[in-house]
């Protein structure tokens, strides 16, 4: 069961959803074209006990960052959000961009997290022509329409989704701010972390699937030999959202991790 709430954080309203129960906090992050924190809610009603968890909404009904839709700027509001809300030391959890953003925030902000999880994502789109397309193609749209944005959506499933969740997830998207949505992924397709890297001392869980249309595998192979205390999970024949293609082994992997951090007992090499 989870209720939606809102708090203030650098003077903006911030829109997310909650877990009722208690327990050690964990930040969950939307990816980019117009996705939000729905995209969460099945791996949130999952958690297990001793944990839980906050889902940012960051373009439905929540207020711009006061510097606008920057990787930076969202890094900035998870990190602020944690402090606001007095969540110690919370495991981020980052889907594609979102999984840049919680990158982001991992090295800008070492003293506020307590963990990483990146799914699908990678620290730089250098070379990327499938997100440039794309971005191209927003913009020279004149406004999207729910045919293309259906065509962007079908490119982050290999396997079906549950019944009923991708009409939903391309409506949600349809009410996406469009300037938001291009300018998030402009500031994508501009941020290159991987020389930062190895300023990230949170423990981390890669967690990347093979078959995954936006990300190939060597964008984990860069987050793995960037970040020292950092362990890989490959999700064979899964595309671009393992938390829903492939749920049952995403949540046991998942829940293992949140419970060594919570322990204190993460390691690289386990």
């Amino acid at each position: 069961m989870l209720t939606h709430l809102a708090a203030t954080v650098d003077g903006a309203k911030v829109v997310y959803d909650r877990t009722e129960q208690d327990g050690y906090p964990v930040i969950f992050v939307h990816g980019g074209f117009g996705s939000s924190s729905e995209l969460w809610h099945s791996t949130m009603d999952s958690l297990p006990e001793g944990f839980s968890g906050y889902a940012i909404n960051n373009f439905l009904r929540s207020d711009a960052p006061p510097d606008g839709y920057t990787i930076e700027s969202l890094a900035a509001r998870v990190a602020h959000f944690a402090q606001a809300l007095g969540l110690e030391r919370p495991v981020i959890v980052g889907h594609s961009m979102g999984g840049v953003v919680c990158q982001q925030a991992a090295i800008s902000y070492p003293d506020v997290i307590g963990g990483l999880v990146t799914v699908g994502s990678g620290p730089t789109m250098k070379g990327h022509n499938t997100g440039r397309g794309l971005l191209a193609t927003m913009r020279e749209a004149n406004g999207i329409t729910e045919e293309l944005m259906r065509g962007i959506s079908a490119k982050w499933f290999y396997k079906e989704p549950p019944e009923g969740f991708f009409d939903a997830y391309v409506e949600r998207a349809m009410q996406a701010p469009m300037q938001a949505v291009i300018d998030i992924q402009a500031s994508l397709l501009d941020t290159d972390l991987v020389d930062d890297l190895p300023n990230i001392a949170a423990p981390t869980l890669v967690l990347h699937p093979t078959e995954d249309s936006g990300r190939p595998m060597e964008h984990a192979e860069l987050l793995m030999a960037g970040i020292s205390n950092a362990r890989l999970h490959v999700f064979k024949d899964c595309g671009h959202s393992p938390m829903l293609e492939s749920k049952t082994e995403f949540d046991t992997v998942f829940h293992s991790f949140l419970r060594d951090v919570k322990d204190g007992t993460t390691k690289a090499d386990q």
